[in-house]
């Protein structure tokens, strides 16, 4: 399986990253990403801020299935300099630019909650994947004037 992920410039909400599963050999059964696998690094590979949270939830691991040769993207709206009103989550970059990827793991024994009997059908049919992979790298920048955004 391989991700690929881009920057939307042109989307309606500000900062949106698309995350792309995609090349996968079998059919497996995945959560869904979440915007803390984002990962911003400087020209050194250095990572230069992690992802901050005022509160802490649980919420249901939602998954999806990927089957071979199928295409399936995520949206992830990333609140950068922004405050906690507009997000669960947010990062704080200084101006400059980044080099970003997105770094996706599924543990071996990740336990999979469903209190709300939200399964994916295909469970019982469809293996869990798990192991690591990280996307591509893109260039970011956030400029002086860089505006807070939604999340």
């Amino acid at each position: 399986m391989e991700i690929s992920l881009s920057h939307v410039s042109d989307s309606p909400i500000t900062e949106t990253f698309r995350v792309a599963f995609h090349s996968s050999t079998e059919r497996c059964l995945l959560p869904y990403p979440n915007i803390t696998g984002l990962t911003f690094t400087d020209a050194h590979g250095k990572i230069v801020a992690q992802w901050r949270t005022r509160f802490l939830i649980t919420v249901p691991l939602d998954d999806f299935v990927l089957d071979p040769d199928a295409r399936i993207a995520f949206d992830l709206y990333a609140n950068i300099n922004g405050s906690y009103d507009q997000a669960r989550w947010m990062i704080d970059l200084p101006t400059g630019t980044y080099n970003v990827h997105f770094a996706y793991r599924v543990d071996r024994d990740t336990k999979w909650y469903d209190f709300l009997a939200k399964r994916s059908r295909f469970a019982a049919l469809t293996p869990i994947w798990r192991g690591e992979v990280q996307s591509n790298t893109i260039p970011f920048t956030v400029s002086a004037d860089h505006t807070k955004n939604a999340g």
